[in-house]
């Protein structure tokens, strides 16, 4: 395969079917899409459209490599081994551990987001200038169109900071040129610009539309845009990357007024249960997904990763709960069976499932806790916890189990304490929103936050955002952004940090000395696909 070659069009009965990625900025060789052959009739452009969505959910184990492996919440077999509760070996100890570089860099070829981001170019591009699909289509799809785009911009910017601008698609004579698309890394600030650009032209563009503002948990939304608005803001208010400043409190009333329109629109709420948020029975009567891909038995496509969380079924064999009891399986649709079907590589820590009340419902509807020995102390080598929150549905009548939860992008307990967070950060009482999510998880108001200091609302705040968000990729970023009493963020703060054997000393997920690691580094494969690209600073430089 050629060097830069990233895209291949295909259509398939009619729609958007498949790009597929290659190397580097993702490009193709022969592009249907672009041609005269395309864009001839509305059907088209909504096909397209569906197409953009499916590859959101291709796209899902982003949240996981980007959001959740850094975090702190996975730990190493909690005795420094390396090995599950279940004898399995764990995976990504390197980034678990901050043990970075390009070598060891997690991501190559920018964790192929390219691929998305032409498409949507190329959508972008061919709807603003059909005259085959009518005025208040075409406001909906570009709302959509630059809505997607800017949330693809804001894993990479997350990411890696400064990354290659990419606007447009570079067809030549029916073709995407790999030279043309070769881009150089932009600054920081250009690519903070464009997100602020996008996602104001998305929510501009669904306001002309003008109709409903929701439809479908599945399908980008204003709501979706004004999330992702929130999430900008909130990043560009309290992080410096670059040549680009944090911005401070203007920038934090924006995501304010973002986060007020989907509350008081009072279509979202909490499920009044925490477990049945994922249960997939649940998932017609559920108002908390603001934005979610589907799997299911339907389609056949199953939630990634979460498979890397649970065990093999004969591995239950001799493995008992923590009061000493033989692990029953069942046959349930929720029950023991679900946690079947994969291999333990990535065991959440213990010390952050003690962290939990035991009266907090979110423990047990998150983790089965298990031991091997039930004669033996019930801690280190001889305890882990299997994902319950994502495992799926186990279906009796067929003898079968499905990962089939839908994938949260967006659900309105993130709405409520990212306001919590911007209302803290401005110095008002976050604890209206905190709250709300504290009580769904106790069943009442027993357990409720009082406003304090600053630094200890935040500490609460993000105490939160860890028991609520396990497996979707949240704490990374709030670590990124939260900050301690001077001013510095909590991915430097061993007070925050979980460590990976109980009572030991806590430390920091980052040391000061290793702040460059709050961004990822430059892949040697990326590096070899375009060697224009610069590392990022404090990795060791390509020669």
């Amino acid at each position: 395969m050629k060097k830069n070659k990233i895209l291949s069009f295909v259509l398939s009965i009619g729609l958007l079917a498949a790009f597929t990625s290659c190397e580097s900025l993702d490009l193709s060789p022969e592009d249907y899409f672009g041609s005269g052959n395309f864009w001839k009739d509305q059907t088209q452009a909504t096909g397209y459209m569906t197409g953009l969505h499916n590859y959101l959910r291709s796209t899902y184990g982003s949240i996981h490599t980007m959001g959740e492996l850094r975090n702190g919440l996975i730990g190493d077999g909690d005795d420094g081994t390396g090995t599950s509760v279940t004898g399995a070996s764990l995976d990504h100890q390197s980034l678990i551990k901050q043990d970075l570089d390009a070598d060891k860099a997690g991501m190559s070829n920018w964790n192929g987001l390219y691929s998305q981001i032409v498409r949507i170019n190329l959508g972008i591009q061919e709807i603003s200038s059909s005259t085959v699909v009518a005025d208040n289509l075409k406001n909906l799809y570009l709302a959509q169109a630059y809505g997607m785009r800017a949330y693809y911009y804001y894993l990479l910017y997350t990411a890696w900071g400064g990354v290659p601008l990419v606007t447009d698609v570079a067809i030549l004579q029916g073709q995407v040129s790999a030279e043309v698309l070769k881009r150089p890394r932009a600054k920081a600030s250009e690519i903070m610009d464009l997100l602020k650009k996008d996602i104001t032209e998305s929510e501009k563009r669904f306001n002309d539309y003008g109709n409903a503002a929701f439809t479908s948990k599945y399908t980008w939304s204003k709501y979706a845009t004004l999330m992702l608005k929130a999430n900008i803001y909130t990043w560009a208010a309290n992080v410096t990357t670059g040549d680009q400043q944090a911005t401070g409190k203007a920038d934090l009333e924006v995501a304010k007024k973002a986060l007020e329109e989907v509350i008081n629109s009072k279509v979202f709420a909490l499920t009044p249960k925490f477990v049945e948020t994922f249960q997939t029975d649940k998932k017609t009567n559920t108002k908390e997904m603001i934005f979610c891909v589907p799997f299911n038995k339907t389609d056949k496509v199953y939630m990634p990763f979460v498979s890397t969380c649970v065990a093999q079924q004969n591995l239950f064999v001799n493995k008992f709960t923590l009061d000493g009891k033989p692990i029953v399986l069942g046959n349930e649709p929720y029950g023991n069976r679900t946690l079947t079907g994969g291999l333990l590589r990535h065991q959440y820590k213990e010390s952050l499932w003690r962290s939990f009340d035991e009266n907090d419902t979110r423990r047990d509807a998150t983790f089965l806790a298990i031991c091997a020995n039930a004669n033996a102390e019930k801690t280190g080598s001889n305890f882990g916890v299997l994902l319950k929150k994502f495992s799926g549905t186990y279906y009796p009548a067929e003898g079968s189990h499905s990962f089939d939860c839908d994938g949260p992008i967006f659900r309105y307990a993130e709405t409520l304490l990212l306001m919590a967070e911007v209302q803290n950060d401005l110095g008002n009482d976050p604890t209206p929103y905190l709250n709300q999510v504290r009580e769904r998880a106790f069943g009442d108001a027993s357990h409720n936050f009082n406003n304090e200091s600053k630094y200890q609302n935040t500490l609460n705040i993000l105490g939160e955002i860890d028991k609520e968000f396990v497996c979707e990729g949240k704490r990374w970023y709030a670590l990124l952004r939260m900050k301690d009493q001077s001013g510095k963020a909590l991915v430097f703060n061993a007070d925050v940090n979980y460590p990976f054997i109980v009572g030991a000393a806590k430390a920091p997920i980052l040391k000061e000395s290793e702040a460059y690691k709050t961004l990822w580094p430059i892949s040697v494969s990326t590096y070899s696909n375009d060697t224009s690209i610069e590392q990022n600073p404090g990795y060791q430089k390509f020669n």
